[in-house]
């Protein structure tokens, strides 16, 4: 969602999910690594370009392709980076911010809800994480669904820590992820039926 100048920054490794912002299938990634950076394997198997060598090419990229390339997953991948890159990152994330504030700006004088974060910072991505009074989370995101067909996450999203530090370890919390394909409608309709459930 944020251009990231690994250059500019100084990164050595950076790990990057396929399936969120990059818009390719589940199980896809990838891993930059600055020229220089040595990295070793921990364990390592099947090679796959060196069939009888028990350990791994010392060349880059080879010494991280260990068996067999997810090659669907990779086309899939370069789709999705194919489709930012005709549509425009600025326009996806003009757009996506936009249905963000639009949710943000309905919800959030709502009796008993609570929203975490800083929606004044301007490099934030498309979350909306909010609970209702002390209902449970996986609760309130059941109802969505039930009521509207309405998607979204809710428990502890692997961010144990996160949440000891939030106080919401054993309610959770309902988050909202916007994307470019999501429509003022959809948003709209969340927010209707937030209303309804706000008032229980």
């Amino acid at each position: 969602i944020l251009p990231i100048d690994v250059e500019k920054l100084g990164i050595d490794i950076l790990c990057f999910t396929g399936h969120k912002s990059l818009f390719g299938p589940q199980g896809t990634g990838g891993i930059y690594v600055k020229e220089g950076i040595e990295i070793k394997p921990l364990k390592s198997g099947g090679t796959g370009i060196m069939t009888f060598s028990k350990e791994q090419p010392k060349q880059m990229p080879e010494l991280l392709e260990a068996g067999t390339l997810n090659g669907h997953g990779i086309m899939g991948l370069n789709a999705g980076v194919n489709f930012i890159k005709k549509v425009g990152i600025d326009t996806i994330r003009e757009k996506e911010e936009k249905l963000m504030m639009r949710f943000y700006d309905g919800i959030r004088e709502l009796k008993n809800i609570k929203i975490y974060g800083n929606f004044e910072n301007s490099k934030r991505t498309p979350i909306v994480a909010f609970n209702i009074g002390d209902y449970d989370s996986n609760d309130v995101a059941e109802e969505l669904n039930n009521m509207a067909d309405i998607a979204c996450r809710a428990g502890g999203h692997c961010a144990p820590l996160f949440h000891q530090y939030l106080g919401t370890v054993q309610q959770g919390i309902v988050r909202f992820s916007f994307s470019y394909f999501n429509t003022e409608e959809e948003v709209d309709k969340s927010i209707e039926i937030l209303k309804e459930l706000c008032e229980f």
